[in-house]
């Protein structure tokens, strides 16, 4: 098999078409990610794509690696090692890896095996498609973000980062550019922003919305639920299906999901990874 990696989004997209059409829900963040790179959305993080060909020639497998996070797509049987060896090869620096539990612990084994090192589960992440939309009440009112939020939005989208650990770095330029996209959304209450709801352009017939942030001090008046919902209709009626991630881990966050008409999809875990080399 060959591994290719890349950081040419618009290149990868072309090469990786056939088996992103074939299930894109399940590639929907390796299909943002390329998007977004694209669509100058992405902020200053560096990300490598990943396409595994097969001896006939057909894309197999996709992965990518963001700052050091490997996300793994649809793999084929016994390719963790080889795909480690590829990374390696172009000194990219691995430190996580999410996906699917088999193919993203074999990887975890793997790299912890090659590099003397360990690793640990740092969180599990359910993936759920909207099904019948419930938009619930909440006081206050939906809007999108303007140019005059820019700081705030990003204060609030680097506290969600801090909070869930999430790689979130985005710099005034991109996150100036989602406004201008009508990609973040703000719920008001009083003329105060109290919850934000980022979206991501539809890509392949699917539009993922995340990140979801409340700030402590506003939490448990259901303004996340009222704008997500929010969110996932509009996206709707712009005859896509919308999607988002949940950390297992936050009981109330997958319920509340749950009462809005989200339904679960598949699970993946994530891996932190420790080398134990000088």
């Amino acid at each position: 098999m060959r591994i290719d990696i890349t950081a040419d989004a618009a290149r990868f997209l072309d090469r990786a078409q056939s088996l992103l059409r074939r299930d894109p829900l399940r590639h929907t963040v390796i299909a943002t990610a390329a998007a977004n790179r694209i669509n100058g959305r992405a902020g200053d993080m560096s990300t490598h794509f990943v396409s595994i060909t097969d001896s006939a020639g057909p894309i197999v497998g996709l992965a990518q690696c963001t700052d050091g996070a490997v996300y793994l797509g649809e793999l084929p049987a016994d390719i963790t090692s080889s795909l480690i060896e590829a990374f390696a090869a172009q000194h990219i620096t691995v430190r996580s890896v999410e996906g699917d539990a088999a193919d993203a612990e074999a990887f975890a084994a793997n790299w912890s095996k090659i590099n003397d090192g360990t690793y640990r589960e740092t969180f599990s992440a359910r993936l759920f498609r909207l099904g019948d939309l419930l938009v619930p009440d909440a006081v206050g009112m939906p809007r999108l973000a303007t140019v005059n939020d820019v700081s705030l939005c990003r204060t609030m989208i680097e506290e969600f980062s801090a909070e869930s650990g999430a790689p979130h770095r985005l710099d005034e330029k991109a996150v100036r550019r989602r406004i201008d996209a009508g990609a973040l959304w703000l719920w008001d209450r009083d003329g105060t922003p109290v919850t934000l709801v980022a979206r991501h352009p539809a890509v392949m017939g699917w539009a993922r919305i995340g990140p979801v942030y409340t700030p402590p001090r506003h939490r448990g008046n259901g303004y996340a639920s009222a704008l997500t919902a929010t969110v996932a209709g509009r996206i709707r009626d712009e005859g896509a299906g919308a999607c988002l991630f949940t950390d297992l881990a936050n009981p109330t966050s997958n319920k509340i999901y749950q009462r809005i008409g989200f339904e679960q999809v598949r699970d993946f875990v994530n891996y932190g990874l420790t080398s134990g080399l000088g």
